[in-house]
């Protein structure tokens, strides 16, 4: 099944963790329609803002993703 009417998902402080993140990150690179992913104030370490890296480099449309507020150093920024 994939999402077809989906523009904005916000997960703002659920303790999303890295590993939690990867799992978000895999149904994105797929996602044609989500345009902003919030998820400011987790847990989401260098990893986690790596695999999100990763999907964003298929994932066209999204304009918007917060990751304010989580455990990601400088490593971690410079993916995304």
């Amino acid at each position: 099944m994939t999402n077809q009417t989906l523009t904005t998902l916000d997960l703002a402080d659920n303790q999303i963790s890295a590993d939690e993140a990867k799992g978000i990150a895999t149904p994105l690179m797929t996602n044609q329609t989500l345009t902003t992913l919030d998820l400011w104030n987790n847990q989401i370490s260098d990893d986690g803002a790596k695999a999100i890296a990763t999907a964003l480099i298929t994932k066209q449309t999204l304009t918007t993703l917060n990751l304010r507020s989580n455990e990601i150093s400088d490593d971690g920024a410079k993916a995304i």
